[in-house]
C-alpha cells in the first residue's frame, strides 16, 4: 500500500529532531519539504540527500490563501501513488497548526494511501519555555483570522496568537497590523505583550521582545520566522 510519512522536524536546531524522525529522514531516498529555510534541510543537503522544496509555491498568486496547501497535498498524494512511498517534512510538529497534515489525513484514504505521522517538538514548546509560562494560569492558542477577528477568545485567560502575519487575500502581503487591530478591540493600547520569533538560519534561535500592544506593528518591522504573540490576561 502506498504511504506518506509526515515528519515533524522541530522548531529549528537539528538537535531537536526525535530519534524516530532522524531515522526516517536518513533512511529516505527522497524528501519533500514544505519550507526549505530550516536547519534540518541544510543538514540533509550537506549529506547529499535528494530534497524537494515547496518554497516557490508561496509566490504564486493563488485564488485563496489555502489553495497553496491543497496543491502541495495533491502533489504529495500523486507522488505516493506513483512511487509507493513519500517522506514529507513540516516545521515544528505535524499536529500543531499544520494545515497540510489535516488535508493529508482527510484526502489520503480516498487515494488508497496510508498516512504515518511522526511527531516533532512544536514551536509552542520553545515559545512557552522562552516566556517561562505557567500552565496553571490557562492558555488559549488562537489564530488572527480564525479566532481574533470573530472574538472567539476571552481576555480573562492568556493568549498565544500564532501566525500573526494575517493575510485576507493571497495577493496582499502579510499584515501584522490586522492582528493588532483585532486585539485592540479587547485590550488597552498599553497592554503588555511579548513578541516571539525565530531568528532564521543557521540556528533558528527563539527571540523575544516585551512591548506594548499598540507598538506591535512598528516593533515587528520586517517579516520574521514563525512569529507569535503572547498576550497575558487582563487584570
Amino acid at each position: 500500500m502506498a504511504r506518506i510519512t509526515v515528519v515533524g522536524i522541530g522548531p529549528g536546531p537539528v538537535s531537536c529532531l526525535t530519534k524516530e524522525a532522524e531515522a526516517a529522514l536518513l533512511g529516505a531516498q527522497k524528501i519533500f519539504f514544505r519550507l526549505g529555510s530550516h536547519p534540518v534541510h541544510e543538514w540533509l543537503h550537506g549529506l547529499g540527500k535528494h530534497l524537494v522544496c515547496f518554497d516557490k509555491l508561496y509566490a504564486t498568486p493563488w485564488v485563496q490563501p489555502g489553495d497553496v496547501y491543497e496543491f502541495m497535498v495533491s502533489a504529495l498524494l500523486k507522488e505516493a501513488v506513483l512511487t509507493g512511498e513519500v517522506v514529507y517534512t513540516v516545521p515544528g510538529s505535524p499536529d500543531v497548526l499544520e494545515a497540510t497534515t489535516n488535508l493529508i489525513r482527510s484526502w489520503a484514504p480516498k487515494e488508497g494511501v496510508e498516512v504515518r505521522v511522526l511527531p516533532g517538538v512544536s514551536f509552542l514548546d520553545e515559545a512557552l519555555a522562552a516566556i517561562n509560562f505557567d500552565f496553571s494560569l490557562g492558555l488559549q492558542v488562537v489564530l488572527p483570522l480564525t479566532h481574533l477577528q470573530h472574538g472567539l477568545f476571552t481576555p480573562r485567560l492568556g493568549l498565544m496568537v500564532c501566525q500573526i502575519e494575517a493575510t485576507t487575500h493571497s495577493q496582499e502581503p502579510p499584515r501584522v497590523d490586522l492582528t493588532m487591530e483585532f486585539l485592540l478591540r479587547s485590550y488597552p493600547p498599553q497592554h503588555p505583550v511579548t513578541l516571539l520569533w525565530t531568528d532564521g538560519l543557521p540556528d533558528y534561535k527563539t527571540q523575544t521582545r516585551a512591548i506594548a500592544l499598540a507598538d506591535l506593528t512598528r516593533e515587528y518591522g520586517e517579516v520574521r520566522f514563525f512569529a507569535s504573540l503572547y498576550v497575558p490576561p487582563l487584570e
